[in-house]
């Protein structure tokens, strides 16, 4: 019984850490693309407006056209920074991409980005943003 009371303790604990944790939430309120010419051999780097330390997890939406209005199949990834690379392989195939969720290790994302592939007249592929807005409304 005694065990049974102390792995008890333990595990509420642990949750009460989880739970401060969420309270020290950093929001991202901006995300950046480069902007350079995309190179495929490099990916797409992505950066949030999150101190370089903060660590992020990231939903990432390719979609098949710039309307956004279709299902996708999500891509996720965590970083130990506030970058992320996304491989060509990745987007190659897609005019868009949104983020769907962008935010500190186990905090909400209030922000929806979309970025959108555009070639220049110099021939350049640059990825620009193209929406920013509070999901839900």
């Amino acid at each position: 019984m005694k065990k049974i009371l102390a792995l008890v303790l333990i595990s509420l604990s642990c949750s009460d850490k989880k739970v401060e944790k969420r309270n020290n939430c950093v929001q991202v309120e901006q995300v950046m693309a480069p902007t350079a010419c995309y190179d495929k051999a490099q990916g797409l780097t992505l950066t949030a407006d999150t101190p370089s330390s903060q660590g992020l997890e990231w939903v990432i939406a390719p979609l098949a056209d710039t309307t956004g209005a279709q299902t996708y199949v999500p891509y996720y990834v965590s970083t130990a920074s506030n970058t992320i690379t996304l491989p060509d392989s990745v987007i190659k195939n897609f005019p868009k991409i949104g983020i769907a969720h962008v935010g500190s290790y186990g905090c909400g994302s209030d922000l929806y980005f979309s970025f959108v592939k555009r070639t220049g007249p110099d021939s350049c592929v640059r990825w620009y943003l193209q929406e920013k807005f509070v999901k839900g409304k």
